[in-house]
């Protein structure tokens, strides 16, 4: 396949090209842990929910382990996963949210806003910790935790895209 860049509209081609009931979206520098296929079989025999997995970071230290469990404590109290976390959905519930929008920046957010509640499975997605580990864990964090708060505030997501960019390492 081949299209624009962004993230978003590249995950929108791939649910096309998808022929399943179910689809799971998995970030390039996200790795699936062992135990996963498991926890997805029993969730798609029990539950018609959309689920996600328990985030940790492909790094060691408690900083690591604070921001995991930050993004875990948000999924379960708010419903809101990020991408890194995998996201696992029935095509009816994706294509009746709207599926994921062409903006440049919280894609993920706007996806899991408009879905029924997401379940956090008992499997874990393990991120890269790249920019974190270049930026430091509380800056970076504090930056996501700003640019989520002006995205539900109705920001423009290229603006705020360009923000996140600036900060970030070029890879």
């Amino acid at each position: 396949m081949s299209g624009s860049p962004g993230r978003g509209p590249q995950l929108r081609r791939g649910a096309s090209a998808a022929a399943a009931d179910w689809l799971l979206f998995v970030h390039a520098d996200t790795w699936l842990l062992p135990g996963w296929a498991a926890a997805v079989a029993k969730h798609l025999e029990q539950h018609s929910a959309p689920a996600c997995f328990r985030l940790r970071f492909r790094a060691s230290g408690s900083a690591a382990r604070l921001v995991a469990g930050w993004a875990n404590l948000r999924t379960r109290l708010f419903s809101l996963p990020y991408g890194d976390q995998a996201l696992l959905v029935r095509r009816d519930a994706y294509e009746n949210a709207g599926g994921y929008q062409d903006i440049a920046l919280m894609e993920d957010v706007a996806l899991v806003r408009a879905l029924p509640r997401v379940r956090m499975l008992p499997a874990t997605a393990e991120t890269d910790a790249g920019t974190y580990l270049h930026e430091g864990w509380l800056r970076r964090g504090a930056l996501n935790l700003t640019l989520l708060l002006r995205f539900f505030l109705g920001a423009d997501p290229n603006k705020l895209a360009r923000s996140y960019q600036r900060k970030r390492p070029h890879r």
